[in-house]
């Protein structure tokens, strides 16, 4: 820029040639060429711009169009700005500004800048202002990275009260001091001011359960004799005495002679997920319970279906319409989620399952009961049994008839007893068998005495009557 300016023509502007500038000019432009801060002057009447090699890289592309040029002229993005810079300093009174913003077209396009302008009036011999000296310090980069790392905070801040992280902390481990934010301390129940001055490791160790500590023990020693990094989920004991689930992340810092220097990380609320783990691992494990427990019913049926049947055909039929039965119940189950089935809901199964829905040969009535998983099942199955059994053989049959369904519930010993009635009228005689079929063996052996239930049959001739009296255990209402 010496240069540039040596051989610039003056003469052909307002300043004159430079052979008779006045001390006072010479002496403003050999500070400011000599500067290495990015300086720019303005003198004279048309305020023309001299300017040092730090401008020159500041101007960008606007350089060396710029040396010469009027102020206003030169960047006439901010005129107005420079006006009034004007109109100050040549009233003798200097500017500053901290972090301006600015938009300027430096290189051929617009670009927002932030700038450190320090401004002060330059006078002539005579004392009169003629111009100002400027230190331009171009601040952009550090405004940029300001502004990225308060949205950076504001969007950890975010995620921090979206309730995802609860809970950042510093382990400081020569001191043993463990300072964290409020949500830390809030999760181990302390007073936020203390985890901020820093507590003792063991303050926050002793709030985990019992028996997850070994666990963390074992962690944080690998990452802080090993460097491996940490990362572990355990229960703190809450005000109330219950637990919540974390997961905590870090990783433990060493010097160069390998001591551990500061342990950082962040704490994850997981308690509703590991809870849902927990619900999923036991629904496994009831499922498991029940296809066990449904196998090991067909296995059954199938052996007594199909032992010493008259033909294949037939004992095929009467095991198919057993396991549509058993299908039915396990319908009615999983609309309840396999918490409880309605009596009602059953019955109407058999009717249905039947072709006898709606018609007026069944007399239903009864209070409304819940049974559970296991008493569902077994009743779904007895009056599978009694209703094939009044088919073939009694008031179901095609000679016409009826049967009559009611049940009660009652009271012994303190426990509610289920009463059900089978009662069937209106068909041919009955008579007692010679030998008891799968069927009836079926009904007594599901809801038998082994059960703390009883079940008789009677075969009157008017038609069977069927009693069965069953304990119900505590089913709450959905």
């Amino acid at each position: 820029m010496l240069q540039r300016v040596r051989a610039y023509d003056w003469g052909a502007t307002a300043l004159g040639p430079i052979e008779r500038w006045s001390q006072a000019l010479r002496t403003a432009v050999d500070i400011t060429l000599s500067s290495n801060l990015p300086m720019v002057m303005a003198w004279g009447p048309d305020a023309q711009l001299i300017y040092n090699d730090g401008y020159a890289v500041f101007a960008g592309a606007r350089h060396p169009y710029l040396l010469g040029l009027n102020v206003r002229a030169a960047w006439p993005e901010v005129a107005d700005f420079n006006q009034h810079v004007l109109d100050t300093t040549l009233a003798g009174n200097p500017l500053s500004y901290k972090d301006q913003p600015m938009v300027l077209f430096r290189n051929g396009h617009p670009e927002d800048v932030w700038l450190d302008l320090d401004y002060i009036p330059l006078r002539d011999t005579d004392g009169v202002p003629r111009g100002f000296l400027a230190v331009v310090v171009e601040t952009t980069a550090r405004v940029n990275a300001e502004r990225a790392y308060h949205r950076a905070r504001e969007q950890v801040e975010l995620a921090l009260d979206a309730g995802a992280v609860i809970g950042t902390w510093l382990w400081d481990v020569q001191a043993n001091r463990v300072t964290g934010d409020h949500r830390f301390a809030h999760a181990f129940s302390l007073d936020p001011a203390q985890a901020a001055a820093g507590l003792p490791v063991e303050t926050f160790l002793e709030r985990i359960h019992p028996r997850d500590l070994p666990e963390v023990e074992v962690r944080i020693d690998e990452s802080i004799h090993q460097g491996a990094p940490y990362r572990n989920q355990y229960r703190i004991r809450q005000p109330d005495d219950s637990y919540l689930w974390v997961e905590a992340s870090g990783r433990c810092e060493h010097d160069e002679e390998g001591r551990p220097t500061c342990f950082a990380g962040l704490m994850v609320d997981v308690h509703e997920r590991k809870l849902a783990e927990q619900q999923q691992r036991t629904m496994i494990n009831e499922l498991n319970h029940r296809v066990k427990n449904t196998l090991a019913i067909v296995q059954s049926l199938a052996v007594q279906s199909f032992n010493g049947a008259s033909s294949v055909e037939s004992a095929a039929e009467v095991f198919n319409a057993r396991l549509i039965s058993l299908s039915h119940a396990h319908d009615v189950l999983t609309r309840e989620h396999w918490h409880s089935a309605l009596l009602s809901d059953l019955v109407e199964q058999m009717a249905r399952s039947h072709d006898f829905r709606g018609s007026e040969r069944f007399d239903i009535a009864g209070p409304r009961v819940r049974l559970s998983p296991q008493n569902a099942l077994s009743f779904a199955m007895a009056l599978h049994e009694l209703a094939t059994n009044a088919i073939k053989y009694g008031a179901l049959g095609d000679r016409g008839g009826g049967v009559r369904i009611h049940w009660c519930v009652g009271e012994s010993n303190g426990r509610p007893i289920l009463h059900l009635d089978w009662i069937e009228h209106g068909g041919p005689p009955v008579r007692p068998p010679t030998h008891k079929g799968f069927g009836m063996r079926l009904i007594e052996r599901s809801l038998n005495p082994a059960r703390n239930g009883a079940v008789s049959i009677d075969y009157r001739e008017s038609g069977l009557a069927c009693h069965i009296a069953v304990p119900l255990p505590e089913v709450e209402e959905e």
